[in-house]
């Protein structure tokens, strides 16, 4: 949802309104480039967050839910903290917290089908990105469509200040907090190399190969 949402806002959007365009993924990223350079804030992607998207269909159909983001990222944690998505999302744990939880419970997160490959690898650098380019591909073929990205902080200020200078004209950049991905995260358990490897096979089962693919699509009509 978050991948054809971002699609569509860069195709109304980038170069007419906007010089480029950043995703709005990962909130560390999206966090430091508003703070760095609040004049181009309204480049990054106004797409809600997947985990806060999520929340939100699910209040919609369920008020008196409890919705739980369950990652390694840390700085989901600082998200669900805001004004405006505290209502929405209850609770974020680490894959460290809920291992034990899983454990005791005996839970099968490999229950849910209906996803994407595109949808999969997000957790990985690069991921958003091809999500993005790749229903852009399907749905408007005749549009070109340049990427950059960059892991990091440091990398992720390298690119938008390059952004601003104008070596970005109308691009897409992908900013990833974490070298490696979301997979990388401060809550991980195991060797980044290993979670991408793994995402990357789960990724390869998917139902379907775009994230436009999908059922979900038309949850977007209910925001």
């Amino acid at each position: 949802l978050c991948a054809t949402q971002e699609a569509e806002d860069f195709i109304a959007e980038v170069p007419e309104k906007l010089p480029f365009m950043g995703t709005s993924c990962c909130p560390a990223w999206s966090v430091m480039a508003k703070k760095r350079f609040p004049e181009y804030a309204n480049c990054i992607s106004m797409a809600l967050t997947p985990m806060v998207l999520t929340a939100r269909l699910i209040k919609k159909e369920h008020p008196n839910g409890k919705v739980v983001f369950i990652g390694p990222c840390a700085a989901k944690k600082l998200e669900a903290m805001r004004r405006s998505v505290r209502s929405e999302v209850d609770f974020v744990l680490t894959f460290e917290e809920m291992t034990g939880i899983f454990a005791a419970k005996e839970l099968d997160p490999d229950g849910v089908n209906d996803a994407s490959t595109d949808g999969r690898d997000f957790a990985v650098a690069g991921g958003v990105a091809k999500a993005v380019v790749n229903v852009i591909k399907e749905r408007y073929p005749d549009r070109e469509i340049k990427v950059a990205n960059a892991e990091g902080l440091r990398d992720c200020y390298k690119m938008l200040r390059d952004a601003v200078a104008g070596k970005y004209p109308g691009y897409l950049l992908e900013g990833m907090a974490c070298p490696g991905g979301c997979v990388a995260g401060a809550g991980t358990m195991q060797s980044i190399k290993k979670s991408q490897a793994q995402v990357h096979l789960y990724a390869k089962q998917a139902k379907h190969k775009t994230s436009n693919e999908t059922e979900h699509i038309k949850e977007l009509e209910k925001l």
